[in-house]
């Protein structure tokens, strides 16, 4: 989470305002999108494409000529309370990237005005409309859902139908009294069952807010701090807050198995791209190594190290490497390497938690490594000589469960009617 969200800040997101969309899907299609990964990169490229045209005509009714969009999609697959809610944050720049003169070899970022609550709903309506006709043109109903479940272990059937389940209510709260006005957010829309959220916003010059929104986007599916478990031996997750509203629940109270079901069903398909690129920021994108440089890349504090580094050289890259070309006041992201790299565990632990770990607490001195020991008697003799426990925390014996009929029977479960997801 820390490593990409510092990845996308410092090399790649240029200096410009950036606004979060939050787009979540109908109840009826989340139990297929969790399982039709196909489907939900189609029903992403329209929605994105909907909101690129969006603002380009925009773009052109204030004079912008050929402007060019992008966006940085991060994939969540899970709701507030670890229930199966397939859904995408996508990070757009508040404006449009504007081929500069013949001169120029950069794109020159121009902002677009701020949206209105008459923008989204209107937009909102026009991602619905279109992404329904997505999903009529792949023939999506019972069947082919079916079809595509059959290809899927019973027990993760089993899971999905209950981890898209929402927490349940308490009880005597009306829900058809609540005032939809009331519950909703400035600049958010609901059409169909689509709801459209924009209303988060950086500002240009505030990179640690966009690395925070970044690492929002690629936060875990749930806190360990908010995890207990009671004396009954079931778990309880305490939500961050109320389902669905401040009467409704505060925490789930699951058996270890129901727990187990819900993770399963959050954990995405082998080889799934949670990360995606479009517009001008796309990996093979024609305007992508135009993009202007994220701040202070053009100085070389926070850039790749060199190929053949010396011994003086500080892991810091040759200025030579990312001079600023003759024609244009902005340097190239061509002069910079293209290949992500991977930053120390030291670095993030101080980007993250202000904690740095090569510093040594007595002498405030840079630590180095001097020695690995892996002798289990050395070893024995320094944690004993440091007061610290030699020996490994012996594991607790596993949980004996008395239980007569087993824990998912698939003669059963293929007999039983269908359950249609909420």
């Amino acid at each position: 989470m820390a490593d990409i969200a510092a990845y996308l800040v410092d090399d790649l997101l240029p200096e410009a305002p950036y606004r979060q969309w939050v787009l979540t899907f109908p109840w009826v299609l989340r139990f297929r999108l969790a399982v039709d990964r196909p489907l939900f990169s189609k029903l992403l490229a329209a929605f994105l494409g909907t909101v690129f045209a969006w603002q380009r005509r925009r773009g052109r009714a204030l004079g912008i000529l050929a402007g060019q969009a992008g966006s940085v999609s991060f994939v969540q697959r899970f709701g507030g309370a670890m229930n199966l809610n397939p859904h995408v944050h996508s990070l757009l720049p508040d404006g449009l990237f504007v081929p500069g003169d013949e001169g120029s070899a950069t794109l020159t970022f121009v902002p677009l005005p701020e949206p209105t609550p008459a923008d989204i709903e209107a937009l909102t309506f026009r991602i619905a409309r279109r992404l329904t006709a997505v999903v009529e043109r792949l023939s999506v109903d019972e069947c082919e859902t079916a079809a595509v479940l059959e290809r899927t272990a019973a027990a993760l059937r089993e899971a999905l139908a209950r981890a898209v389940e929402p927490p349940l209510p308490k009880p005597g709260l009306d829900l058809q009294s609540l005032d939809p006005e009331a519950m909703s957010a400035p600049l958010c829309a609901k059409v169909a069952g689509f709801s459209l959220h924009a209303s988060r916003v950086v500002d240009e010059r505030d990179r640690e807010g966009l690395e925070r929104l970044c690492r929002y986007g690629l936060r875990a599916p749930f806190s360990q701090e908010r995890l207990s478990r009671r004396q009954d031996g079931r778990v309880v997750y305490h939500l961050r807050r109320p389902w669905p509203n401040a009467a409704g629940a505060t925490c789930l109270v699951l058996d270890p198995t129901d727990l187990l079901r819900r993770l399963a069903a959050l954990v995405p398909a082998p080889y799934t791209n949670l990360v995606r690129y479009h517009g001008v920021l796309a990996g093979r994108s024609r305007w992508r190594d135009r993009l202007p440089l994220p701040p202070g890349k053009d100085t070389g504090a926070d850039s790749e190290p060199p190929s053949r580094p010396g011994p003086d050289s500080d892991n810091r890259p040759d200025p030579a490497r990312v001079q600023t070309p003759a024609k244009s006041p902005t340097p190239l992201r061509d002069a910079c390497p293209r290949r992500r790299r991977t930053l120390p565990w030291a670095r993030l632990l101080m980007r993250v938690l202000f904690l740095d770990a090569l510093t040594c607490p007595r002498c405030a001195a840079s630590m180095v490594v001097l020695a690995l020991i892996s002798e289990p008697q050395v070893l024995r003799k320094i944690l004993l000589h440091l007061g610290l426990p030699a020996d490994l925390p012996p594991l607790a014996p596993a949980a004996h469960r008395d239980v007569e009929q087993p824990l998912f029977d698939e003669d059963a479960a293929s007999a039983a009617p269908a359950r249609s997801p909420p």
